[in-house]
């Protein structure tokens, strides 16, 4: 909780905090006001992704990654673990036609 709030205190960003707490699984909505705020909160997300990976945590729990948290599945499992999952969807899908614009999509080889 110290790492968002002191964060996003100090870049001045408006949010909210939400989540289940008997699980420490929280929810941080950055609410921005321009278009420079909304860069440098996908910044901030970015940077807390990997910080809490290193502390042994996850991107994300119940809801999957979603579309808009796809870059922060490679910092959770490395590149190799990412090929891998894109070789299984491969097999079921060799053209990649399926779910366009989701999680494989944004580097497909």
């Amino acid at each position: 909780m110290r790492m968002y709030h002191d964060d996003l205190r100090a870049a001045g960003l408006e949010y909210v905090i939400f989540g289940h707490i008997g699980n420490n699984h929280l929810h941080v909505n950055i609410l921005p006001r321009t278009p420079d705020e909304y860069q440098h909160g996908k910044a901030l997300y970015l940077e807390w992704a990997r910080r809490v990976v290193a502390m042994g945590g996850t991107v994300s729990a119940e809801h999957g990654i979603g579309k808009l948290k796809t870059a922060m599945l490679e910092i959770m499992y490395g590149p190799a673990a990412i090929e891998q999952m894109r070789a299984v969807k491969r097999v079921f899908d060799p053209q990649m036609l399926l779910n366009r614009g989701t999680l494989f999509s944004y580097k497909q080889t």
